[in-house]
């Protein structure tokens, strides 16, 4: 593991250039080229032992059928935290941008769409959108309704006008009464909260709940939240077809192994909202990413919020040599400008 601070500045600014060079042709560089094109003010064969230098670290490849380097998954990632600096977006786009939001119609999934074919379009790769669950929604009603021997089913009604039915089995058979005394205790509690608060403390709370019942609610609970956590999250995606304009896509194969991953809903929502709070952006590159079918593929996405609480998630998928800058400040510009719409559209 090369400690990040020790590539000094001469080595840092060859491996810039190739990498910027390689994200532009997707041809392997060269020491020649390198001192050719660029301006560098040192010798074909300083370029040259540097370039040794950073193979021999981890961060330059030759491929086998050139004499050129190519950059390594370790480069990327070492240039987006070491080197990368996320520029504001021309501003020409971020009117664009900017119209193209006022223009949609005031329905959340037009909203989601109109982002994906952005980001699609700005970027030339493929989008993901993940739109708000149901989760993000203020519970206005839960009704818990016995069907047959310990199978119930509650019924989930959200200030929004959402509704969703979840079957479960209880340890218990329970009676309409029961159903009911428990149906009351839950809305009492769920008022004033989001889904995404409920926790298992909140039945501790409740003084007036023989241990029978607490348990009951405690086996309740836990489905509640989680199927309402992973359900409901629209995905849209486009540009899938972009992706054909990359000569490291010519291999149909490594395409289908994105369409897997675009057409599992589950996986794409948890691989979109696997998002670490501390960063903004999220970068992942190649073999970092846990699926097997995006070990090609570089992922960045980002979050965006509901009064402050993260609702939803979007990104982009492209190859290893993405446009990493370019990416992330679209999707930063775009984060604020959901942020912004988002409130106007749901906050009536």
């Amino acid at each position: 593991e090369v400690n990040k601070m020790d590539l000094k500045e001469r080595k840092k600014k060859i491996l810039e250039v190739i990498i910027k060079d390689y994200i532009n042709t997707a041809e392997p560089v060269g020491s020649r080229t390198l001192s050719k094109r660029y301006n560098l003010g040192i010798s074909p064969a300083t370029i040259r032992n540097e370039m040794a230098d950073l193979e021999d670290l981890g961060f330059l490849m030759q491929p086998h059928t050139s004499s050129g380097r190519i950059p390594t998954q370790l480069a990327y990632r070492y240039y987006v935290d070491e080197i990368m600096q996320i520029q504001k977006l021309a501003k020409v786009v971020r009117n664009d941008i900017h119209n193209g939001y006022l223009k949609i119609t005031r329905e959340l999934d037009n909203t989601m769409n109109h982002t994906a074919k952005v980001l699609s379009q700005l970027t030339n790769y493929t989008s993901v959108v993940l739109s708000p669950r149901v989760s993000c929604f203020n519970c206005k009603h839960v009704q818990i309704v016995p069907l047959i021997k310990e199978r119930v089913l509650l019924i989930v009604v959200t200030y929004e006008g959402m509704a969703k039915n979840i079957e479960m089995t209880l340890s218990q058979e329970i009676d309409t009464t029961l159903a009911l005394k428990l149906s009351n205790v839950l809305n009492s509690f769920l008022k004033n909260i989001s889904f995404q608060e409920i926790n298992m403390e909140l039945v501790d709370q409740i003084q007036e709940l023989s241990p029978d019942e607490s348990s009951l609610l405690r086996e309740i609970l836990p489905v509640l939240r989680d199927t309402l956590m992973e359900e409901a999250s629209d995905i849209h995606s486009m540009g899938l077809t972009n992706l054909f304009n990359y000569p490291e896509f010519s291999d149909v194969e490594k395409i289908r192994h994105l369409v897997n991953v675009i057409e599992e809903k589950p996986l794409l929502a948890g691989i979109l909202s696997n998002d670490d709070a501390s960063q903004v952006i999220n970068i992942s590159i190649g073999d970092e990413n846990d699926n097997e079918n995006l070990k090609e593929f570089s992922i960045i996405t980002t979050t965006y919020e509901l009064e402050g609480k993260t609702v939803g998630a979007f990104g982009v998928i492209g190859p290893t040599r993405m446009n990493y800058d370019n990416v992330s400040s679209v999707l930063d510009y775009i984060r604020n400008e959901l942020n912004t719409n988002l409130t106007k559209l749901l906050m009536k």
